[in-house]
C-alpha cells in the first residue's frame, strides 16, 4: 500500500483580467492568447516531469478548465471537474481593479481576520476549508494515486497554507504565477511537504525588451504599483539581473494599514526561458511608493520623510552596520513628492504582530542590533554632511508644532478621544513650554531609525528568512535613546515591558560600552530615557489625527501605541520630569555646550 502520495497544484494561464489587474474571483474570464500558450507550455513540460500523475481535476471556471484540459490531453488523461476547486468568492469586489481592492483594504482585512466577510464574499478560512474538503473528496475517490489539481491563485494559496499549517489568511504569501506548478508530498504519517513552489521557468516570454530604449527620468517613474511596466522594471533592475530579461511580473499590495506613509507591493518576477535559473536574479522584490493620499504626502513633505529613506539607502545603506534589505533602485520626484524604491524581498521572514506585542527573544535581538548601530555612528560628524539626516526634532517649525499641540488639546476638551489614556491626557497641558527649547541641546547623537517598532523589524519565520530592519523614512541624526524608548513603549506589551525593561536597558548600555562608546554612564542613559519618554509623548500628542487610520488594523495599532505610552508615563513618573525640565533644561544646555567647547566626550 502506498504510504506517500504526490499532489501537483497548477494555476490557470493568463487571462485578460490578470493582465489588466482585475480581480475576477468566481466571475468567468477566459484565457487570453498568451494564457493559452502558457497552458500548453505547462502541459508539454509535464509530459517529461520526473513523476507520473494519475488524475487531473480542475475548477469549473473556463480559465482553469482550459488549462487543465491542455494538461490532461498532453498526459493522455481524462479531465475531471470539481466545483469546490473554484477561486474564492469576492462578493461585492468581483470585477474590481487591484487598486480598488487596496483602497477597500481587502488584503489588510483578510490577513488580520481569517473569517472576514465584509465584502459579502467568502472568508479566507471558508476558502481554505472548501479547498481542503475538495481535496479530501478527490483523494477518497483515488486513495493511492498522484493528483493534479488545476485551480486559481488565491484558492491554491489558501490550500497550501492550510496543508502546511499556516493561517488561511496568510495564503497570499504563496504567490502563484499564471500556469505555475507547485508540487507537494502528502505522506500518510507525516506533515505535508512542499517540494517545488511556484515553478514557472518553463513559461514562454511574451516579448523581448530592449532596456536601452526605456527612459528612467522623472517623467516616466511609476507613482503606484498600478503604474509598473515590464519595460520600466527591466531598466530599473538591469544592474541586478545579470543579463536576464524579464518576461512577466505580478504585483500584489501588501502591508495595508501597517505602514501608514506609503504603498507597498510585493512584485513576483519571471524571466525568459533561456535565462531561467542561470543568472541568480531575484524572483521577487518589494516596491515602495508614496502614499496615494495627498494629506499624507503633505505631512511627509514637511519632515522630508521620503527624501530621508532615499538618502539613507543611497549614501550609507551599504555600510550602515546592521542588516537591512538590499536596495535595487531608488528615485525621488521632488515636484510631486513621490518616490519609488525597489528592495530585496525578505520573505519568508516576517514581522511580529505589533498589536499583540513582540516576543522577548526578538526584543533582545533588536536591542543588540541598535546598540551596534548607535555605537558605530556615535557623534559621527559624517552624518552632518547629508541634508536628509537633519535632526527630525528640528525639522518642524516651533510655531507649527505648537499649533498641532493646541489642536490635540482642543480634541481633549471637546471629544472623548483621549479618555482611554488618562495619564497622557492629564499631562498634555505641561507640554507647551517645551517648544521654547527648540532646537534641542547638543546631546550625544547618532544615526537613529526614528520609527523603531515591530512592523519595521523582519525576523526569521519557521520557513526561513533573516533578521533585517526596514522602513527608514524617519532616519537621521537624533538622540539614540529615542529609538530605544520607541521600541519599549510601542512594540512590547505593557506586561512584558514591565518584566523585561530593566534587563533590556542594562543590555543596551553594556553593549554600547563594548562597542566603544565612552563617557556615557548608565545614569546619563537613564536620564536620557526619561527625557525621551517626554519627547515621544510630545510627538504622539501632536500626531493622533495626522496619519492614516482608515483601516481597523491601523486603529488597533494606534490604540496600543497610546495605551502602552500611557502606562510607561505612569511607571516612570514622568510628571516629575515634565515639571523639572523647564527649570533644569537651560543649565543642561549650557553644561553640554561648555563640555563640547573644551573637547570633552559626551
Amino acid at each position: 500500500m502506498k504510504t506517500e502520495r504526490h499532489l501537483l497544484l497548477v494555476r490557470h494561464g493568463e487571462t485578460q483580467g490578470n493582465r489588466e489587474q482585475i480581480a475576477h474571483g468566481q466571475t468567468e474570464s477566459p484565457l487570453n492568447e498568451h494564457g493559452v500558450k502558457q497552458a500548453h507550455s505547462t502541459a508539454e513540460m509535464l509530459r517529461t516531469w520526473k513523476r507520473r500523475y494519475d488524475k487531473v481535476y480542475c475548477s469549473p471556471l473556463s480559465r482553469a478548465h482550459d488549462t487543465g484540459l491542455a494538461i490532461a490531453e498532453a498526459l493522455g488523461l481524462p479531465i475531471n471537474i470539481h466545483p469546490g476547486l473554484m477561486e474564492g468568492n469576492l462578493g461585492d469586489l468581483e470585477g474590481v481593479s487591484y487598486k480598488e481592492l487596496y483602497e477597500f483594504g481587502y488584503a489588510e482585512h483578510s490577513i488580520r481576520d481569517d473569517d472576514f466577510t465584509g465584502h459579502h464574499g467568502e472568508s479566507p478560512r471558508a476558502v481554505a476549508d472548501r479547498m481542503e474538503q475538495s481535496l479530501l473528496e478527490i483523494q477518497a475517490l483515488h486513495p493511492n494515486e498522484n493528483l493534479i489539481i488545476v485551480s486559481h491563485g488565491g484558492a491554491i494559496a489558501q490550500l497550501i497554507a492550510r496543508l502546511t499549517g499556516s493561517k488561511p489568511a496568510f495564503g497570499p504569501q504563496f504567490i502563484m504565477h499564471n500556469a505555475a506548478v507547485t508540487e507537494m508530498i502528502l505522506p500518510d504519517d507525516a506533515d505535508p511537504e512542499i517540494i517545488v513552489l511556484n515553478h514557472h521557468k518553463h513559461l514562454p516570454a511574451e516579448s523581448k525588451i530592449d532596456p536601452k530604449k526605456v527612459d528612467l527620468n522623472n517623467n516616466v517613474q511609476p507613482l503606484t504599483a498600478d503604474d509598473l511596466t515590464l519595460e520600466w522594471l527591466q531598466a530599473a533592475m538591469a544592474p541586478h539581473l545579470k543579463g536576464a530579461t524579464l518576461s512577466a511580473f505580478e504585483p500584489r499590495i501588501i502591508g495595508v494599514g501597517e505602514g501608514f506613509m506609503g504603498q507597498l507591493a510585493r512584485v513576483a518576477l519571471s524571466y525568459n526561458e533561456e535565462a531561467a535559473g542561470a543568472s541568480g536574479a531575484p524572483t521577487s522584490l518589494v516596491a515602495k511608493f508614496a502614499s496615494t493620499k495627498q494629506e499624507t504626502r503633505d505631512m511627509a513633505a514637511e519632515q522630508k520623510l521620503y527624501q530621508r529613506e532615499i538618502g539613507f539607502y543611497r549614501d550609507i545603506g551599504d555600510r550602515v552596520g546592521v542588516p537591512i534589505p538590499e536596495c535595487y533602485h531608488s528615485t525621488y520626484i521632488e515636484a510631486s513628492n513621490h518616490f519609488v524604491l525597489l528592495l530585496e524581498d525578505l520573505a519568508p521572514g516576517e514581522a511580529s504582530d505589533q498589536v499583540i506585542g513582540t516576543d522577548k527573544e526578538t526584543s533582545r535581538e533588536v536591542i543588540e542590533q541598535f546598540a551596534r548601530l548607535h555605537a558605530k555612528w556615535w557623534n559621527n560628524p559624517e552624518l552632518e554632511n547629508y541634508a536628509w539626516a537633519k535632526w527630525l526634532i528640528t525639522a518642524m517649525p516651533m510655531e507649527q508644532g505648537l499649533e498641532l499641540l493646541k489642536k490635540s488639546m482642543l480634541e481633549v476638551e471637546e471629544t472623548g478621544k483621549f479618555d482611554a489614556y488618562p495619564e497622557l491626557k492629564r499631562l498634555m497641558p505641561l507640554l507647551g513650554p517645551l517648544f521654547k527649547f527648540n532646537p534641542a541641546p547638543p546631546f550625544p547623537f547618532s544615526l537613529t531609525h526614528g520609527d523603531l517598532r515591530s512592523d519595521n523589524i523582519i525576523k526569521p519565520s519557521e520557513k526561513g528568512g533573516r533578521f533585517a530592519i526596514i522602513d527608514w523614512q524617519l532616519s537621521g541624526i537624533g538622540d539614540p535613546v529615542n529609538d530605544i524608548v520607541r521600541w519599549m513603549v510601542q512594540s512590547i506589551s505593557i506586561e512584558d515591558r514591565r518584566e523585561t525593561e530593566q534587563e533590556l536597558l542594562t543590555l543596551y548600555h553594556e553593549r554600547l560600552v563594548e562597542y566603544g562608546v565612552k563617557g556615557y554612564s548608565y545614569k546619563k542613559f537613564i536620564n536620557a530615557y526619561r527625557t525621551n519618554l517626554v519627547v515621544v509623548q510630545l510627538m504622539f500628542s501632536m500626531s493622533m489625527d495626522s496619519v492614516d487610520q482608515s483601516s481597523e488594523r491601523a486603529k488597533d495599532l494606534f490604540h496600543q501605541f497610546y495605551a502602552r505610552l500611557d502606562a510607561a508615563l505612569v511607571d516612570w513618573e514622568i510628571e516629575k520630569t515634565l515639571k523639572a525640565l523647564p527649570i533644569i533644561y537651560p543649565f543642561i544646555k549650557i553644561m553640554l555646550i561648555v563640555q563640547k567647547a573644551f573637547g570633552r566626550k559626551m
